[in-house]
């Protein structure tokens, strides 16, 4: 897809994500994030190719002497590839589309909120939850800080707060401490890919009564 993103993950993001040492969560929403964007694609290839430079002038490593004859062993046995009919084209990231086939906890939408929806993902990871989140169109989020790191790849649509609109592609952190209050785009629904290091915390003196529903659950 071409540019069309006004946010995006930092160089040391995109340095750890090529050299693939981003931890697993994160790096499902910089993937989510390349999809969109051609701006990062690009400096991702510049990193690629800086990294491949450097593994060619390293000092190679010595191997086991059985080493080649188990990789050629997996090359006779290779997986299985899909069908072509299998094979279908989906709107969003391959990273998603990926997760949403495979290992979509729930196939249905469970209620947040009144204007909010959540589908949660499993990733084999405990530090961040991992999940959809869906704004009505027109609906506004509760006013809320972060306790954590929380990465957000808009999908489709659009939101915006009190900072900015935030439009599809766009990649966003939010730290403890960045208080605001999502609202939906009135022209339709907005789906974010986003990932949750700590539940967020409502500002409303009566924001307590929520906890048992803001509970978040790494997997």
């Amino acid at each position: 897809m071409n540019n069309t993103s006004q946010f995006h993950p930092d160089e040391t993001m995109l340095l750890e994500f090529s050299a693939g040492t981003l931890a697993t969560a994160p790096s499902i929403c910089v993937s989510a994030h390349l999809h969109f964007c051609s701006k990062c694609r690009n400096q991702l290839l510049r990193l690629d190719q800086v990294g491949a430079q450097l593994m060619s002038e390293a000092k190679p490593l010595e191997l086991e002497d059985d080493a080649f004859d188990a990789v050629m062993a997996n090359l006779d046995n290779p997986e299985q590839a899909p069908a072509k009919s299998d094979v279908k084209v989906s709107r969003f990231p391959f990273s998603v589309d990926k997760l949403m086939k495979n290992n979509l906890v729930s196939q249905t939408w469970k209620r947040l909120s009144g204007s909010v929806d959540v589908a949660r993902f499993e990733t084999g990871q405990d530090e961040f939850e991992v999940a959809l989140h869906k704004i009505c169109a027109g609906g506004k989020t509760p006013k809320h800080d972060h306790q954590g790191l929380e990465y957000t790849v808009v999908l489709k649509g659009s939101f915006s707060d009190e900072n900015a609109v935030y439009r599809e592609g766009d990649f966003l952190i939010r730290e403890p401490g960045d208080v605001h209050q999502p609202m939906g785009a009135q022209n339709g629904e907005c789906i974010c890919l986003s990932a949750l290091s700590a539940p967020i915390k409502l500002t409303n003196p009566l924001g307590f009564l929520m906890k048992p529903w803001l509970r978040i659950n790494p997997m």
